[in-house]
């Protein structure tokens, strides 16, 4: 970009709205005074902004042969509500044979994009597609915020097993794919136990108009006003950061009582069935031997016999024992078979002989 308003700007989305919409005004500039390699890069800054349909608006006359210009179109259309025509703006992008570094770079961001879009609907192209969980939020609805090796972001719904795009995100360009290391199903892991990720603000279902009465207030704003402003921020996410790291503490010390749990459970049923197993987990043939299968004094009463049996099976449930041996899991259903005949023989409707 040879224009000086162009090479103020700069080519990538910088931190802070102020400074974005900064930007959008000198590529603006620069663009309205005939520069139009300054389009994609003032696309760039509006799509940062959550603003696609002007990002769209900015690329209509901006360079064809510029690699950036399919990249950021694709972006802008995937970012529009619903992410209507995102896999045709896709294909079109893809199909145009790369040119030079640029066009090489941008190809294999397609690629990539085409990846991550198979992957977060569950079809086998996106094997090796990687994430990084930039924010969460439960609220209106449950909304998950992510980055792809591509640079692209994803707003997604998440689900107990799976994360489905609501829409493409804002991205801050190019950068955006440093930390994106993560497979969906790590990615999918840590979401169902609440982290948080960057904490970045997860952005709404659809975008907003651009509004030029916030331009024309942030790019009034003085420095002091800013500074002060950007003091503000900084507390503001130190006091938020420390909030998330208890909400993380206590869910990690959450979700460690779970699985403590769980091991109790199955230790129990293990144990349970290795018992069974040594005694062959042959079926009571006497109430005595039924009493003594329930874990029952001499002639106990219905009620005893119902809250043992009702007690002993639940440790064999299938759920209880479904990550077990299989061998473990025939000797719970073999026990289970062995408990229901000794109520059967407790609550006199066996034919065993009581002794």
């Amino acid at each position: 970009m040879n224009d000086p308003f162009a090479r103020a700007a700069g080519s990538q989305p910088p931190r802070g709205d102020a400074a974005r919409w900064r930007q959008v005004a000198l590529l603006a500039v620069a663009a309205s005074l005939g520069d139009r390699t300054a389009r994609p890069a003032l696309a760039a800054a509006l799509q940062s902004l959550d603003h696609p349909v002007e990002a769209g608006r900015a690329l209509v006359a901006a360079p064809d042969d510029d690699p950036w210009t399919r990249w950021w179109a694709v972006l802008a259309v995937g970012q529009g509500e619903d992410a209507g025509g995102l896999d045709a703006a896709l294909a079109a992008a893809r199909g145009v044979a790369p040119q030079g570094p640029d066009g090489r770079d941008v190809a294999r961001r397609l690629d990539d994009l085409a990846a991550e879009l198979s992957a977060l609907r569950g079809g086998t192209d996106g094997a090796g597609a990687r994430f990084a969980l930039l924010g969460h939020s439960g609220t209106p609805e449950r909304r998950v915020l992510l980055a792809g090796r591509s640079s692209a972001a994803f707003l997604v719904d998440p689900s107990w097993d799976s994360l489905a795009l609501v829409r493409l995100a804002p991205s801050d360009g190019p950068a955006m794919s440093n930390s994106a290391h993560h497979s969906l199903d790590e990615v999918i892991a840590m979401v169902r136990q609440g982290q948080n990720g960057q904490g970045r603000p997860v952005p709404g279902d659809a975008p907003t108009p651009a509004d030029p009465d916030v331009m024309l207030e942030l790019l009034r704003a003085d420095s002091g006003s800013r500074d002060r402003a950007l003091a503000t921020l900084a507390e503001e996410v130190r006091e938020e950061r420390a909030r998330l790291a208890e909400r993380q503490e206590a869910l990690d010390d959450e979700w460690g009582e779970i699985q403590a749990e769980k091991a109790r459970l199955r230790a129990l049923a293990q144990g349970l069935l290795e018992k069974q197993q040594a005694s062959g987990m042959a079926a009571p043939t006497s109430a005595a031997e039924a009493a003594d299968l329930l874990g029952l004094g001499p002639r106990p009463s219905a009620q005893e016999v119902e809250r043992a049996w009702r007690r002993a099976v639940a440790r064999c449930h299938p759920d209880r024992t479904a990550d077990l041996h299989p061998d473990l899991q025939q000797r719970a259903a073999d026990m289970t078979v062995a408990l229901n005949a000794a109520r059967e023989i407790l609550l006199g409707r066996g034919s065993a002989t009581r002794r």
